[in-house]
């Protein structure tokens, strides 16, 4: 058994251990991943209390375990408890933990991923739902960014020519390729599959106000932009390119996950009955 250790991670999910304890996933900025036994955690007398809730950031003292370490001490460095205060926001992080969880992996450190979550859960905070959308899509742009997986906005992956999306053609499509990872011109002869997960090839076709979203997500300065600015910017899109994007997002990280993401269809329930498109 090696000796305690120290450091900072947030709580991304919790089930219980026995009969009194708590299985956390956490992610630590400095060791990623970790499963840890937050002992006794479940009682009314826990002397860890609320630290243990979901979306906290907590300074750990930890002793290695043979099979799992322990939590010895912790020590609140964060909270974000406006989360829980409506459905949206709550949904919106959970959204973003599930993903987060299938991206980390033990002893690989992710700062910048650790930092670019813990910046966005704070985002979400006090916001409407439709501006909780904006910042979730915001956020799960960065997730994919920070993780080597971005989508290509900017130029068809078959012929690397340019993507101009027209200022206004309501009839005009690209394709968009989960596999090769960005949208494509689409062919006379190309058939472009619809919205549904069956048959995850990867091909959906993109409005043109879809595409100028996606390429305004995908700049730097939009990624960088403050949380009051980027709303009020946010507002030229619709809301319902918003939900049209995300679902996108969604099918494309589960194509590159192989998973199925368990919390984002709750997100349909806090928007219907607004229409999504489906191509």
């Amino acid at each position: 058994m090696g000796r305690t250790y120290r450091t900072i991670g947030i709580n991304l999910k919790a089930m219980p251990l026995g009969e009194s304890d708590r299985l956390l996933s956490v992610f630590s900025r400095d060791r990623g991943l970790l499963k840890l036994v937050a002992p006794h955690s479940r009682g009314s007398r826990s002397k860890l209390g609320g630290r243990v809730d979901l979306f906290v950031v907590n300074d750990l003292f930890i002793s290695p375990g043979r099979n799992l370490d322990r939590i010895l001490q912790a020590e609140t460095v964060a909270t974000y408890q406006g989360l829980s205060r409506h459905l949206t926001t709550l949904t919106a992080a959970q959204y973003l933990g599930e993903v987060v969880l299938y991206q980390v992996q033990p002893q690989q450190p992710h700062p910048a991923l650790f930092d670019w979550l813990c910046a966005t859960l704070d985002q979400l905070q006090g916001v409407s739902s439709r501006a909780a959308l904006a910042v979730l899509v915001r956020g799960l742009c960065g997730i994919l960014r920070l993780g080597g997986i971005a989508p290509e906005w900017y130029q068809c992956h078959d012929s690397s020519c340019k993507i101009t999306v027209p200022a206004a053609d309501t009839d005009w499509r690209v394709g968009f390729s989960f596999a090769s990872g960005g949208v494509f011109t689409i062919k006379a002869q190309h058939t472009v599959g619809n919205d549904s997960l069956a048959g995850i090839s990867g091909d959906r076709q993109l409005t043109a106000s879809e595409v100028r979203l996606g390429q305004w997500l995908a700049m730097p300065t939009t990624q960088s932009l403050a949380r009051d600015e980027f709303l009020t910017q946010a507002e030229a899109y619709p809301l319902s390119v918003w939900l049209s994007l995300e679902r996108v997002l969604r099918q494309y990280l589960q194509f590159h996950l192989e998973q199925t993401l368990r919390v984002p269809p709750l997100l349909d329930s806090c928007f219907s009955p607004v229409v999504v498109s489906q191509p």
